[in-house]
């Protein structure tokens, strides 16, 4: 029998894994840390998920070698930890398997994409991005979503008839530069949005750093050969409107925290869940002056998270740019 392979026990690998072990395919979920992995295993909760029972169909281990047996592989492990357990474990996963990404981000110093450290590091193969608005606590509750998959005609059909249901709808795509750099730069824009909120600008403020953040996230797409067409899609506009307006999006909380008074680097070390925007802003800055473009949105939350940059500070700066033509 067909088996995917999810590898990555946060909240949205499971989540993925969850659903699709209940529709009936044969699902194994791949932890790096062999305690927490014994735990979800026997207690068939995640404590990111609220309320939801893992499958007794989902097989959930820390065993590389249950790699040998898969003929799919999502990828759900945090972007700057992406590298090294590809590293680890390229030597288990047979060369034909494709690997599809569920992860958002770039990575710092490389300035790489997911699917493009996955290329480095586990050799030719098929290789795919899945993204789109998707908060694994609503996923995994049964609730409605779209993602987009974007690669090859031959493996985006594979990720459709494992993973397409009547509760997860998802389209294609062969644009997977633009669906990896909205996925992750949709996380910068959110940290600000959730500065916003933190500093109670309102809803006018707030809906125009989500206008301007697209227009960032297409400027950059633009620059790298991305469809544009794709930042209207899934993976662009619907993925920054759920990530900077749900009270669930880790991105989000941590841009209201700074706003309120927190530190970003205490914040960054305490938190349960994995920030992405934190990092990416850093990345996308850098891959923008490579290919010579502006992220100013981007730029004023790097400098709010590395540099200590006040909030009020960082907003003056934004607002007294220079007036210019709106750009699409």
């Amino acid at each position: 029998m067909p088996l995917t392979a999810v590898v990555g026990t946060g909240a949205w690998g499971t989540a993925i894994a969850t659903l699709a072990a209940r529709d009936g395919e044969s699902v194994t979920l791949l932890g790096r840390d062999p305690q927490k992995t014994a735990g979800l295993a026997t207690s068939r909760h995640h404590p990111s998920l609220p309320g939801v029972v893992l499958p007794p169909g989902l097989t959930i281990t820390s065993d590389v070698g249950a790699l040998r047996a898969a003929d799919l592989v999502l990828w759900a492990v945090p972007t700057q930890s992406t590298r090294a357990l590809a590293r680890t474990l390229a030597p288990h996963l047979p060369a034909a398997v494709p690997v599809a990404s569920l992860s958002k981000g770039l990575e710092q110093g490389s300035l790489a994409r997911v699917s493009e450290i996955l290329a480095s590091e586990l050799g030719d193969r098929p290789l795919a991005a899945i993204s789109g608005p998707s908060m694994a606590e609503e996923c995994a509750a049964g609730r409605p979503f779209c993602l987009v998959a974007a690669g090859a005609e031959a493996l985006t059909a594979l990720l459709v008839k494992r993973l397409h249901s009547p509760r997860m709808r998802l389209y294609t795509s062969t644009d997977l530069t633009g669906v990896e750099l909205g996925g992750a730069l949709k996380n910068v824009i959110a940290i600000a949005a959730g500065i916003c909120d933190g500093l109670k600008l309102g809803d006018n403020t707030k809906a125009a750093i989500i206008t301007r953040g697209l227009a960032e996230i297409r400027r950059l797409g633009r620059a790298l050969g991305a469809n544009d067409a794709t930042f209207a899609g899934m993976a662009g506009i619907g993925d920054l409107l759920t990530s900077c307006y749900s009270p669930l999006g880790r991105n989000r909380g941590l841009g209201q925290a700074i706003a309120e008074g927190r530190d970003p680097q205490t914040l960054l070390d305490g938190r349960s869940g994995v920030a992405e925007g934190a990092w990416t802003c850093r990345a996308a800055i850098d891959l923008a002056a490579r290919v010579g473009c502006e992220l100013p949105i981007a730029s004023q939350v790097a400098n709010v998270i590395w540099a200590a940059t006040p909030v009020h500070t960082a907003m003056e700066k934004l607002l007294s740019r220079a007036p210019k033509e709106e750009d699409a």
